[in-house]
C-alpha cells in the first residue's frame, strides 16, 4: 500500500470524524436553570439533526459562516458573572477569552463579536462596548464607566461598529449615534440622535423616541424607525415609518435587514407586548408570525424569519420559521432558548 494512498485514507477518515453538527445552521440553549451553565445545541435549517455541543453555557450565538459559536460561561452562580467563550464548531476547540462581555453580535465576516461590558465588582457605573476577536483580542469602543450603550451593529464589510450611547443614567429618550473602526482606532463618526442602530447593505436603520402623555397624564414613549446613509452622515437621516402607536405600545423596533436591503425585520414592542413585524421601504409596517415573539434571524433569501416565541414566560420557548407574509409559520423546535442562525439559514 503506497504512502500516498495511506494519507488519502487518513484524510478521508478525518473528514468522516468531523462532528455531525458541522453544517448545522441553528444554535440554541437548552435552558434548565437560571444563572447556570446549560446544554447548548445545534440543528439543521429545518430544526432536524439536533446535536449537543461539547460545551455548556448561556446565550449562544452562531457566527454567520457557521464556523464558531460564541457563548457565556457562568463562573459564579450567585452573581451570574460569566466569561466569553468561542467554540470552533468543526474541531470542538474552545477559547476562553477571560473577558466578561454580554450580548454578542457577530461581524458579517465572522472574525469578531461586539458585546457590552459592565464593572464586574461594586456598583454599576456604566455600560460600555467592546469588540472581541475569535482568538480573544479585545478592543474598547466605549468605556464601561460613564456611558450607557443602547444597541450596536456592524458595517457590511466588518470594519466598523455603530452604536447608540447616552451618559449613564441619563433621562434622554434618544441616544447619540456613533460609529468607530472595530479596532477602536481613528475618529468617532457622529450620526445624530437615535438608538438600536442596525447597519444594512447601504443604510443604517435606527429608532427615535418621543415622549407622549397617555391615559390621563401618564408619560410614556412612542417610536418610529429612521434611516440614514453612513457615507453622508447625520444630515441624511429620514423618518421611514409613521406607525400609529397607542397606549403602552412603543412602536416598531428594527433588528435585521433582509440581505437585499429591501426590508427591515424586527418587533413591535411595548409594555408586556412584543410582535414580529417587517417594514418595506415605503414605510409600511406589517405584523407577521406568532404573537409574544421576537425575531432571531432572517433567511438567506429574505423571505422568512427565525422566530422565538413565548418570550414573556409561561413555559417552553418554541422556534418557528415564519414567512414575511400572511402564511402559517412552521414549528422547527419545541424547546429552544436564545436561538440564532447562520447567514445561509434557509428553511
Amino acid at each position: 500500500m503506497s504512502r500516498r494512498f495511506i494519507l488519502l485514507i487518513a484524510a478521508l477518515c478525518a473528514l468522516l470524524a468531523l462532528p455531525a453538527f458541522a453544517s448545522a445552521s441553528i444554535v440554541y440553549e437548552g435552558w434548565t436553570v437560571a444563572s447556570a451553565n446549560n446544554p447548548l445545541y445545534m440543528a439543521g435549517d429545518d430544526g432536524a439533526n439536533v446535536t449537543k455541543l461539547p460545551v455548556t453555557g448561556q446565550f449562544p450565538r452562531v457566527s454567520p459562516n457557521g464556523a464558531y459559536v460564541s457563548y457565556e460561561k457562568v463562573i459564579n452562580t450567585k452573581t451570574g458573572a460569566s466569561q466569553l467563550h468561542f467554540l470552533t464548531v468543526a474541531t470542538g476547540a474552545d477559547v476562553n477569552t477571560k473577558v466578561s462581555c454580554n450580548g454578542s453580535v457577530w461581524a458579517p465576516n465572522s472574525s469578531a463579536i461586539a458585546c457590552v461590558t459592565t464593572q464586574t465588582t461594586g456598583v454599576i457605573k456604566g455600560i460600555g462596548l467592546d469588540t472581541v476577536t475569535t482568538t480573544g483580542t479585545v478592543s474598547i469602543i466605549v468605556p464601561s464607566v460613564g456611558f450607557e450603550v443602547n444597541g450596536y451593529s456592524w458595517s457590511p464589510d466588518s470594519s466598523t461598529v455603530v452604536w447608540g450611547q447616552t451618559p449613564f443614567a441619563s433621562p434622554d429618550v434618544n441616544s447619540a449615534l456613533r460609529a468607530l473602526p472595530a479596532d477602536g482606532s481613528g475618529a468617532v463618526m457622529k450620526l445624530g440622535k437615535g438608538f438600536k442602530p442596525t447597519w444594512g447593505p447601504s443604510k443604517i436603520a435606527f429608532s427615535r423616541r418621543t415622549r407622549v402623555v397617555i391615559l390621563g397624564g401618564t408619560t410614556f414613549e412612542h417610536s418610529q424607525i429612521w434611516t440614514l446613509d453612513p457615507t453622508i452622515g447625520a444630515s441624511s437621516a429620514k423618518v421611514l415609518t409613521a406607525y400609529p402607536a397607542k397606549g403602552f405600545v412603543i412602536g416598531p423596533d428594527p433588528t435585521f435587514w433582509t440581505p437585499d436591503g429591501t426590508k427591515l425585520v424586527g418587533q413591535i414592542v411595548g409594555q408586556d407586548y412584543i410582535q414580529p413585524m417587517y417594514v418595506t421601504m415605503n414605510g409600511k409596517v406589517h405584523a407577521f408570525g406568532p404573537s409574544n415573539a421576537g425575531v432571531s434571524g432572517v433567511s438567506a433569501d429574505g423571505t422568512q424569519a427565525l422566530i422565538s416565541a413565548n418570550l414573556m414566560g409561561g413555559g417552553n420557548q418554541p422556534v418557528y420559521a415564519s414567512p414575511l407574509a400572511k402564511v402559517a409559520s412552521s414549528l422547527l423546535l419545541k424547546k429552544a432558548w436564545e436561538a440564532s442562525s447562520t447567514a445561509n439559514w434557509q428553511p
